[in-house]
């Protein structure tokens, strides 16, 4: 596809000047959506309500004022998806706006919760196999959902970064040119975009890729495994939540997006000592692990709700925790 020069524009003009025929919303302004956002004081009492009750089912050793200040150092790198299908979209809210509200306000929860950083993807390399009309899509909810979040970005000093486009990319000038990070950032949002995890090799695009923080909690939703969208070098300890629901803001509560960082929290605790960590001090101690797991291997449900709309899928070296919420 040439996209350079005067291409470049006419690609812009037809994808997200042009409605689709037939198509109109009655978009409920982004600007109100956003000042709809809860104050952090909340959204740390709903942390300490949901960790409570985790506490009491798990029997956990860790308070919710502990478990909330291992919040400064989590990264949660989360790759949202279900916007096509999988649901009935708000008919106020336009689709481009809605999945990119959902990332807005994951990371206003995470920033009330502490948290430094967070990664999520935007879209693949792959995704161009899916032909011009599929791309097209992509690219159209990317223009669209950019302003949210440059609103967002701009009234709450968090630094934008997009990671693995290059000149040439259909909306490189738009994303470079409306993003500028502030001096000094209260979050850092990582956005992969375009990528492809032999971008690892780029000149320029590996070095950005080496800046990326660990990332301790890989959420992927409505598809259970990890192809596509591994970062070399960064996932190596990083526990793995499975979040079976669609990723538009119309579609979860900031209750829920709470319980998933809560959920994913925990998803890292059980992690430790585990991946490319383990290590045995003893043949006793070898023996005693085997037992336990012998006798304690689970698969363990959780409900923190009467009537849960939202599922997710965690492991930890006695099994599976299937936590309903």
């Amino acid at each position: 596809m040439d996209v350079s020069g005067n291409a470049a524009s006419e690609v812009i003009d037809h994808v997200y000047r042009s409605p689709p025929p037939g198509t109109s919303f009655p978009q409920q302004d982004s600007v109100s959506v956003l000042e709809e956002f809860p104050e952090p004081v909340e959204l740390q009492s709903t942390f300490h309500r949901i960790w409570g009750s985790l506490e009491e089912h798990l029997a956990l050793s860790l308070t919710s004022e502990e478990a909330l200040r291992l919040f400064r150092s989590l990264v949660i790198y989360d790759m949202p998806d279900g916007t096509r299908s999988t649901l009935t979209v708000d008919p106020q809210i336009d689709p481009g706006t809605d999945a990119a509200l959902y990332c807005v306000a994951l990371i206003h929860v995470l920033r009330a919760l502490g948290a430094p950083s967070c990664v999520i993807m935007t879209h693949t390399a792959y995704n161009r196999e899916r032909g011009k009309e599929g791309l097209d899509r992509i690219l159209k909810i990317i223009m669209r959902g950019s302003k949210p979040l440059k609103q967002y970005a701009e009234g709450h000093d968090v630094a934008v970064h997009w990671i693995g486009m290059v000149p040439g990319y259909e909306l490189y000038d738009h994303l470079t040119a409306n993003f500028q990070p502030p001096e000094s950032p209260s979050f850092d949002a990582y956005f992969l975009i375009d990528y492809a995890e032999d971008l690892v090799s780029h000149a320029d695009i590996g070095v950005l890729l080496q800046e990326l923080p660990e990332v301790h909690v890989c959420v992927r939703h409505t598809k259970f495994n990890m192809s596509g969208g591994w970062i070399p070098g960064k996932l190596l300890k990083a526990a793995f939540v499975y979040s079976q629901n669609g990723t538009l803001y119309s579609n979860w509560t900031f209750e829920e997006l709470v319980s998933l960082s809560t959920v994913s929290l925990l998803a890292s605790l059980f992690q430790c000592g585990e991946g490319l960590a383990k290590m045995y001090g003893d043949i006793d101690e070898v023996k005693a692990r085997y037992q336990m797991r012998e006798l304690r291997l689970h698969n363990q449900k959780i409900r923190l709700s009467v009537k849960p709309k939202k599922l997710f899928l965690l492991g930890s070296s006695l099994g599976v925790h299937q936590v309903y919420f």
